[in-house]
């Protein structure tokens, strides 16, 4: 006879695998959403929110910060909703005279004397005003004429002319003065050549595109040789902070009529010189040909290809941007703000140091003591945190990526303290990026 008895336990084990597999569904489902919300934070802060990197206290709403002698932050809301309701009082009037911008003397003045409209027979002159106005020439263009008179040698031995002097583009039309203002008003002031070429039709010298881009050209070989020495300069240096940025190029040859290069930055702190070099990618083939022969210490943010060139490298240093790390930990608060803001604060502990060594214009010494003696034991502390820690959230999560991210790279965000004339971050190679913004408009 058939064994029709249904089997409860199978049945049970069964419907147990299948809670538990939709438990480990809702689980990784859980994960993704709370990685994407984190996502969509961030690139909301990006848009909309603060750009500066400085901290604000995390206290409670109606507990003032250590530095906040004044009002709490209910009695700060309370009154900035007030203040709208009110009306504004008039702005005083300022006193006839005061306040007038100093104009400089070194520039030249020319007098206009303006002598009353009523005759003036009879009268004694006892005093002047004198009332300053800047002025401006505008710039124009004008033609130089070179007249070289020639001369035949008697007896038919030739002809005597005078010799033309040297040009930034032999043949050319432009001086190198044009040359020098299209330079700087593209590179310093960034006005792309478009614009000046617009501009300067309506000064009544029409410049063809492809004329203007070889006038910049011509230029740059000339100043090329200046370029090289300050790359010997800046590659003899023993401590240089590398850093590399996107930059859109017009290319005819390109589908879309531009291409995304990069402009590379090899800064030297010390010094404070920043060597500049275009390349058409973000690949090795920059930094192996600028550094070659280069030993001393590097400092860069955690991209891949400074690891893989210097990581094990016998004559390079490498070490890191403290700031870098420190933005994975402002970016993990809302994972876990406990833990992250007392990374946060400790991080802060070393830059309060750095502040205050600068704003005391201690000599390098001074500073890799002081180093030494506060910043050691923080950053100490701060590495067995990460150390006991690296296990505790998922890979994925924000506070694991920064805790991986940290503690990967932590001997060389360290490393600053070894020598005070070493910078805790790269923010300053980070400034000279900026500029190219509007230079490269």
């Amino acid at each position: 006879m058939e064994n029709t008895a249904t089997d409860y336990k199978k049945l049970y084990e069964q419907e147990l695998e299948a809670h538990r597999v939709s438990l480990l569904t809702m689980s990784e489902k859980e994960d993704t959403i709370s990685d994407l919300r984190f996502e969509l934070d961030k690139l909301r802060r990006h848009i909309f929110g603060s750009k500066s990197e400085k901290r604000g206290s995390h206290v409670g709403e109606n507990q003032m910060g250590l530095f906040e002698l004044g009002t709490t932050r209910a009695v700060q809301e309370e009154l900035s909703g007030s203040v709208g309701k009110e009306q504004k009082p008039a702005p005083k009037k300022r006193a006839k005279g005061t306040g007038r911008m100093s104009l400089p003397k070194e520039l030249r003045r020319e007098e206009t004397v303006i002598e009353p409209s009523e005759p003036t027979e009879g009268c004694v002159r006892i005093g002047e005003e004198v009332t300053e106005v800047l002025e401006v020439v505008p710039a124009s263009f004008y033609v130089r004429r070179y007249i070289r008179p020639k001369y035949a040698r008697p007896n038919g031995e030739g002809i005597l002319i005078g010799t033309l002097p040297d040009r930034v583009i032999e043949k050319g039309i432009p001086s190198e003065s044009v040359i020098a203002q299209m330079t700087v008003d593209k590179y310093v002031y960034g006005m792309p050549l478009h614009r000046q070429i617009d501009k300067y039709g309506k000064m009544g010298v029409r410049i063809p595109a492809s004329s203007a881009s070889d006038w910049i050209m011509g230029g740059w070989y000339q100043l090329r040789p200046l370029w090289k020495l300050l790359r010997v300069i800046v590659t003899l240096q023993e401590y240089l902070q590398v850093d590399e940025t996107p930059i859109k190029v017009l290319d005819r040859d390109h589908k879309k009529g531009i291409h995304q290069g990069y402009m590379w930055l090899y800064h030297a702190p010390v010094d404070r010189l920043v060597l500049f070099d275009y390349r058409k990618g973000r690949d090795r083939s920059g930094p192996v040909e600028m550094l070659a022969g280069f030993k001393g210490i590097i400092q860069t943010d955690g991209y891949k290809v400074y690891d893989t060139l210097y990581g094990n490298h016998p004559d390079i240093h490498l070490t890191f941007c403290m700031a870098h790390a420190r933005r994975y930990f402002v970016d993990a608060v809302k994972d876990d703000e406990k833990q992250a803001n007392h990374v946060l604060d400790e991080m802060q502990k070393l830059y309060l140091l750095e502040e205050k060594m600068r704003s005391e214009n201690m000599g390098w010494e001074e500073r890799t003591e002081a180093r030494k003696k506060y910043a050691d034991p923080v950053l100490t502390g701060l590495g067995q945190w990460l150390e006991e820690n690296q296990y505790s959230y998922r890979p994925e999560s924000p506070m694991g990526k920064a805790i991986a991210y940290a503690h990967k790279r932590w001997a060389g965000l360290s490393a600053y303290v070894i020598h005070g004339q070493m910078e805790i971050d790269n923010n300053l190679v980070e400034n000279a990026v900026r500029p190219l913004a509007v230079g490269y408009a």
